[in-house]
């Protein structure tokens, strides 16, 4: 029995609404929910109507009951039930989408796509989320487009994870989503936040029905009149819920002149039993049989669970379906009316009578789907291992662990993990160790392709116990590499660096693949850790094995390993030699990834050596890199290594806009998100120097230590550049207490140890910090630290975040502040060379103003002269590029320089004012003029407030300019 549409009329207008934003090319996703029974679908089928009267193409995907289903199946459905009317091979095949779809739905694609065979990874399974992105899309710019996704509290994680990656990126498309959920069934609270959090998404609370829609709804169905009270008691008794409702109208209609006084069912399942127990057994029977089928049954395998013919079994479905309990959907194909039914029958089976019709579930699918099982094996894990218990253990897992390799296949990597649990907790005592420490790779290969790291290292660990008594090195070292990438605290990389030595002891020399690999492995552990000779020793060891093996996945992780290794200045040459042997390496196998590596290893090294145009050369190629991976991060890599390049050349607009299209790559809740935003905030800040721009300048703080998310911090060797750039940022602001407390916290320069590809910007910075606080001592460690790659430029070794300038720039500034002139002198003039040749405009600026205050202050002859012109210099090219603040410096300069102009210090600031340009410390000057140390700090920034200096090397060129004396004040 149908019942008629009653009521939500304010719950259909809010989906009326969506709808028409849809229809107008503002997608929409409307979230329903509420309890079973309570009219979700029956809503969704009113907007279907309504959608498919304006035009809409309509299509659903139910996700099943049971856990039998395989990965992405509503999203399976809804691509078969679009391709009915529409040829998606010809759409998919036109826009280079075959490959990434058919993982999806090869029944639809047909044809695996290149390395199918083998287990997925987090990027492939993004470029499947981005090929449906396109498909619906495409598919609306012809056709509206409306898709209903009914009961995703039972959907796979894929599948739930598809529909975040849709919902994140839904723009311009003629689409609406439309996902029921019931409120009584966990879902995931990370899921609905990020689709609650979208401004495209509404969400439909659908409550009980009124007491007069609930008369209504009775009425509709009842010949006879139902009296108020009735009404009433059935009202309180249902709570609204429309089905519910529709079972008690159908118990009274079966039960005439019994209104008055008459019980209500305690429960659907009562309701259920009731009707039950009018119908045959042999009936009753077959929908024991078709429930743990699921709500969706094909007649062939109900009858060979039953070993009866199907032609026996079709009266029997008709009295079923005259029962209003199960209806046909196409010849041979049944389903239950309502999900509630199934349950409740399925609920009423005895826990024998279960086991039995699964097991028999299981040989029907073998029996009926004999020679294309792969589509059917989740179906087949389920029904196994709920058999399981009848003795067939082994068997059992087996199936389950088919199912499991075949959602890895698949790209349904939580499903996959799940199974492989499943697989382990079914088999039990019956599978040997050697099977158990390989379900337990399996998980953690899952759970790491998932980008779930927290749970994977408890399976390592296990599976290397297991290894470890099997005496099975092969074993041991695929644990230690399923370790790869995890956690990032030292307790995690402890046990992957313990894991991998165990690994490469037992391991013949032989094995120089896995050697290599394991090798590659240990020295990334190594790194974390900040044993940087033991890194270096194991990634030379990972690539003399890959040599030796000619594996290319093997040389792969090691070229990887060797060049984080080699990121830092003294090695610039040798990652060029490894840059061009990733490229080859990609070449001949035709991996876009590898070659994007290549490239961008020669970017790195093209930023160090200064050369600019390098770095414009080599995005055009890995462009198309990107452009054939289509995945977050290779995006992310493009846009920031663009942004660095526009700040580099002096295009600051430019580069802002690119480092906000670098993080707006990666969705939110990716992977890689945090990190890619604390690259914005450094790249922002540098822009900001030279800007004039402080909105970025102290963002680094935030990750500096002891900040509760910067828990990456508790790597030995990564907190240096945080804690230096903070610093320096937080002095360049004029928050010197700040900085001071941030800068000293690492102890003297010359202990410190920072990671190498970013030695050059550790010393570089923490010249500029030094400075600024007035530690000469440190500044001159520093300077000497620095001084070793004279002819570099100052720039990351491992991925770029930004462009510095030349090394000289900085030792220039540590030359000036030691009274060091002559040398400062030269060393900005080659900076300032080094600039001018290859495009640094604002560091050019940089230099030069930089020089001229030098030059001011050594005074020889034609010093002054020589500064003057700079400064002119300086302000026309300043002015041109947006560096206001260097403009108004250099104009402030050139003033000095052509007349003495009021002098707005006090006599004893004019006293300190000397003290200072004569190289005087806070402390020497306290003592020359009997003050405290914490007076003369106080008279130098009031200084630098009054003149609007920057730092105490300004104070002196003041000085000189100023013609300011002692005996002046």
């Amino acid at each position: 029995m149908r019942t008629s549409f009653v009521g939500r009329d304010r719950e259909l207008a809010v989906l009326e609404e969506s709808l028409g934003s849809a229809l107008a090319a503002h997608p929409r996703l409307v979230l329903c929910r509420g309890q079973p029974g309570i009219g979700k679908t029956r809503l969704a089928e009113e907007l279907s109507a309504v959608a498919a009267a304006a035009g809409a193409v309509v299509v659903w995907g139910r996700s099943p009951e049971t856990a039998g289903a395989p990965p992405y199946w509503p999203w399976r459905q809804v691509l078969r039930a679009v391709g009915e009317g529409i040829d998606l091979r010809a759409r998919a095949r036109d826009h280079g989408l075959t490959a990434e779809l058919a993982r999806l739905a090869p029944d639809l694609f047909p044809g695996e796509p290149e390395g199918a065979q083998g287990p997925g990874t987090v990027e492939d399974r993004f470029r499947l989320f981005d090929a449906v992105d396109r498909l619906l899309h495409l598919l609306s710019q012809d056709q509206p487009l409306l898709i209903v996704l009914d009961d995703v509290h039972w959907a796979d994680d894929s599948s739930l994870l598809l529909l975040q990656h849709l919902a994140d990126s839904m723009s311009a498309a003629r689409l609406l989503l439309v996902v029921n959920h019931r409120d009584t069934e966990p879902l995931s609270s990370v899921l609905l936040a990020g689709l609650t959090r979208s401004p495209a998404t509404r969400v439909v609370e659908i409550g009980g029905l009124s007491l007069p829609e609930v008369g209504t709804q009775l009425r509709a169905v009842l010949d006879g009149q139902l009296s108020d009270q009735d009404v009433e008691q059935i009202h309180a008794r249902t709570g609204g819920n429309p089905f519910y409702v529709a079972e008690v109208g159908r118990a009274l209609v079966d039960r005439p002149g019994a209104l008055v006084g008459w019980p209500v069912p305690a429960g659907v399942r009562e309701a259920i039993r009731t009707r039950l127990a009018r119908l045959s057994p042999e009936t009753v029977r077959l929908l024991h049989a078709a429930s743990v089928v699921g709500r969706e049954f094909a007649s062939t395998a109900v009858a060979d669970m039953l070993e009866a013919s199907e032609l026996t079994c079709l009266p029997l479905i008709e009295e079923a379906t005259a029962a209003g309990l199960i209806t046909t959907r196409a010849p041979g194909h049944h389903r239950f009316v309502h999900d509630l039914i199934r349950e409740a029958i399925e609920a009423g089976l005895a826990a024998d009578e279960r086991v039995r019709l699964h097991r028999s579930a299981a040989d029907a699918v073998e029996r009926l789907h004999i020679g294309r099982l792969e589509p059917h094996l989740s179906d087949l894990a389920r029904h196994w291992a709920a058999a399981a218990v009848l003795g067939e253990r082994e068997q059992a897992a087996d199936w389950i662990t088919r199912a499991a390799d075949e959602a890895m296949r698949r790209l349904g990597y939580e499903e996959a993990a799940r199974l492989y649990r499943l697989a382990l907790a079914v088999g039990a005592v019956d599978i040997d160790d050697g099977r158990r420490c390989r379900l337990l790779l399996g998980i953690a290969g899952a759970l790491k392709a998932a980008g779930e790291l927290s749970g994977r290292l408890p399976a390592c660990r296990e599976a290397a116990a297991l290894a470890r008594g099997l005496r099975r090195p092969d074993l041991l070292a695929e644990a230690a590499l399923a370790m790869e990438g995890g956690e990032s605290d030292l307790e995690a990389e402890a046990s992957v660096r313990a894991s991998c030595e165990e690994a490469l002891a037992a391991l013949p020399s032989s094995a120089c693949a896995l050697r290599a690999r394991v090798a590659a492995n240990l020295s990334d552990a190594c790194m974390y850790l900040g044993d940087l000779e033991a890194a270096g020793r194991a990634s030379a060891h990972a690539l003399e094995m890959a040599d030796r093996s000619a594996d290319p996945a093997s040389l792969a992780a090691a070229l990887r390993a060797r060049q984080l290794v080699a990121a830092g200045p003294e090695e610039t040459e040798d990652r060029a030699a490894l840059a061009d042997r990733m490229l080859a390496l990609g070449r001949e196998g035709r991996d876009p990834a590898l070659r994007m590596w290549g490239h961008l290893w020669r970017i790195d090294v093209a930023f160090e050596r200064g050369e600019l145009a390098a770095v414009s050369r080599e995005l055009e190629p890995l462009a198309q890199c990107v452009a054939e991976l289509r995945t977050p991060v290779t995006r992310w890599h493009l846009l920031q290594a663009r942004a660095v390049l526009a700040q580099a050349s002096g295009r600051f607009a430019d580069a802002r806009l690119l480092a906000d299209r670098a993080v707006g790559a990666i969705p939110p809740s990716a992977a890689g998100r945090e990190s890619a935003q604390i690259n914005r905030t450094a790249l922002l800040s540098l822009i900001g120097l030279h800007t004039g721009d402080a909105s970025d300048l102290t963002g680094l703080l935030d990750y500096g230590p002891g900040h509760e998310d910067g828990d990456g911090l508790d790597f030995p060797i990564e907190g240096v550049i945080f804690s230096i750039a903070a610093a320096f940022f937080l002095a360049h602001s004029g928050l010197l207490t700040q900085a001071a407390t941030v800068y000293r916290r690492l102890g003297p320069p010359g202990s410190w140890r920072p990671t190498p590809h970013a030695t050059t910007s550790c010393f570089a910075l923490g010249i500029g910090a030094a400075i600024a606080l007035d530690a000469s001592d440190d500044v001159a460690v520093l300077h000497g630290r620095l001084a070793r790659f004279r002819g570099r430029h100052v720039a990351d070794g491992a991925g770029a975040v930004a462009y510095n300038g030349p090394v000289e720039l900085y030792l220039g500034s540590a030359e000036a502040h030691l009274g060091l002139l002559d040398d400062a002198v030269a060393d900005l003039e080659t900076a300032s060379r080094a600039c001018a040749a290859n495009g640094a405009a604002g560091f050019d600026v940089q230099c030069r103003f930089e020089l001229a205050t030098v030059l001011i202050r050594r005074a020889r002859p034609g010093d002054l002269v020589w500064a003057r012109r700079l400064g002119v210099w300086v302000i026309e090219q300043a002015s041109a590029l947006g560096m206001v603040p260097w403009a108004g410096r250099a104009r402030r300069l050139v003033d000095r320089l052509d007349d003495e102009r009021g002098n707005p210090l006090t006599p004893r600031e004019r006293e300190v004012a000397v003290l200072v340009g004569e190289g005087l410390t806070n402390r020497q000057i306290a003592a020359r003029l009997y003050l405290s140390e914490r007076t003369a700090q106080n008279h130098v920034q009031h200084i630098l407030t009054k003149l609007d200096l920057p730092n105490r090397g300004q104070i002196a060129v003041w000085v000189a300019t100023s013609k300011v004396s002692r005996s002046a004040g």
